[in-house]
């Protein structure tokens, strides 16, 4: 069982979480013309994927972190700093179109979520990212379902699901404390309900 979890862990890390919502609303609810689709989706896969794998690969040669899981708090700093400016230049280049308007506010979400960990780890506590991208999708997908009733109600209890067994594996692997899952879960939750508003 902690193999499972401990691989589980690994498959819903926050880099991919972003991609993997993009890439579910192009399949589903975008009307956007398929190649600019296949623009956006390289772009948000570049921006909140494959950089911020190469950046983390340059700052573990430095010695700036040790862990993909980033489990000191000092070595959140540059690496959250980092993918808060990539989010900026992905919201003001990848959306200038003005289409897909519920994942430009997505994306804006976690933006809003990103800036508060950043901060939260000036005051030197560390929320879990694990669960403030759950958190995200959960917030994305109620308030989409809101709006459009997509994706149903089955699929978010499922998420829920979800969010649990990623909070399960956090534990397992003595990642978090309970209350930083808590807040990480939250975070993600009401960035997306606050962004949500503006596409209802």
């Amino acid at each position: 069982m902690k193999v499972f979890l401990r691989f589980w862990s690994y498959l819903v890390n926050p880099l991919f979480v972003p991609a993997v919502v993009a890439l579910w609303y192009f399949l589903n609810v975008s009307f956007t013309d398929g190649t600019i689709i296949e623009l956006k989706m390289y772009l948000i896969l570049v921006l909140t994927a494959v950089l911020p794998m190469l950046i983390f690969a340059i700052l573990k040669l430095l010695g700036v972190v040790r862990s993909i899981h980033l489990p000191h708090i000092r070595e959140r700093r540059t690496p959250l700093a980092t993918y808060a400016i990539l989010l900026l230049i992905l919201i003001r280049g990848g959306f200038n179109d003005f289409t897909d308007l519920p994942l430009y506010y997505f994306f804006v979400g976690v933006l809003i979520a990103t800036i508060v960990a950043f901060v939260m780890t000036i005051a030197r506590y560390k929320l879990s990212l694990h669960m403030m991208a759950m958190g995200g999708v959960i917030g994305f997908s109620i308030m989409l379902h809101a709006s459009i009733e997509t994706p149903s109600v089955l699929s978010i209890a499922i998420l829920f699901i979800l969010s649990g067994l990623t909070a399960t594996s956090r534990l397992s692997m003595k990642a978090h404390k309970g209350h930083e899952l808590l807040f990480g879960f939250i975070t993600g939750l009401i960035a997306q309900i606050t962004t949500g508003i503006y596409f209802l």
